[in-house]
């Protein structure tokens, strides 16, 4: 039977933690969904504890695929093509789920407008393992208890904080992550903000189902770290950012952030690729020295 819900984890030497993923998924008050789970070239335990688990009675099917190392983006494409659930989670393997998370997001989903093809996912909160809100409290519809919005103006409703999303499968499978090569990381920002542009909201709701922590070397650990290793990941971002760009100086500073990556990656036919090339032009001295910056930065707190 085809699950309605699709629970998608790329691991990567996560052993340690996965069990307390697992047993929040063998808690669940519904368990219309597949575990999907994406060894991310793994060199701890990780395949010992899925040979287990898979053969366990579940009530839900786990699904395990191991590939070689290439980060979290290029396991997410990965796993949205192989799912087999209408709607997709991505749930990290340091992080766990409430219990009636896999009930609520499919009630949520169903009570989307069927008339209103603009829908791409709903999502909900975080919190930490005590049950904090990773941010205050949303500005939503106290009646109806969520707030209709894409991602570029979850600014004004206070949704800026990392959130749980969940997609409808067959869209998300539109919006596959770009990837660079010898880099291993995109911020999740170039594909949100791309659905977004193209006319495509979410259903955000004010409630927590998903309960997290920040593992040291995990992808929040260090943002100076991310940068140097993946350039190319933020030029992408910072180009998307020239898309609604507002004002001059929003625009100059994304152009010159755009440069700077261009050049740290030492991608300088790049830089025309901007959205604006010829203004990436006019700056381009400007951005390289931005990138000098940039580099002492990265040696300072790396």
């Amino acid at each position: 039977m085809t699950p309605s819900l699709t629970v998608f984890t790329p691991a990567y030497n996560r052993a340690h933690t996965l069990p307390r993923l697992c047993e929040s998924l063998k808690k669940q008050t519904c368990t219309d969904f597949e575990w999907l789970v994406i060894n991310d070239g793994s060199s701890d335990a990780t395949d010992e504890l899925f040979d287990i688990w898979s053969q366990e009675n579940n009530e839900f099917s786990i699904k395990y695929h191991k590939v070689p190392n290439g980060g979290k983006n290029r396991a997410v494409n990965r796993g949205v093509q192989l799912a087999q659930g209408k709607y997709f989670f991505i749930v990290d393997s340091d992080d766990l789920l409430k219990a009636d998370a896999v009930e609520f997001v499919i009630q949520a989903f169903s009570a989307l407008p069927v008339d209103d093809t603009s829908y791409i996912g709903i999502s909900s909160i975080k919190a930490d393992l005590n049950g904090q809100k990773l941010r205050g409290d949303a500005i939503i519809d106290k009646s109806l208890g969520y707030i209709d919005c894409n991602n570029l103006e979850r600014d004004r409703y206070n949704l800026q904080a990392d959130m749980a999303e969940v997609f409808f499968t067959e869209k998300l499978r539109q919006y596959p992550f770009p990837v660079w090569e010898g880099e291993k990381f995109t911020p999740e920002a170039v594909v949100w903000d791309r659905m977004a542009l193209d006319g495509y909201k979410l259903r955000w709701f004010d409630k927590v189902v998903y309960l997290c922590e920040y593992q040291e070397g995990g992808l929040s650990d260090s943002s100076w770290r991310l940068l140097r290793d993946n350039p190319m990941g933020y030029a992408m971002l910072f180009n998307i950012r020239l898309e609604y760009a507002k004002g001059v100086k929003q625009i100059v500073n994304y152009t010159l952030q755009y440069i700077s990556c261009c050049f740290i990656a030492h991608e300088r036919k790049m830089i025309f690729r901007c959205v604006k090339p010829i203004l990436a032009g006019l700056l381009s001295l400007l951005g390289f020295l931005l990138a000098i910056r940039r580099v002492r930065q990265i040696k300072k707190y790396c």
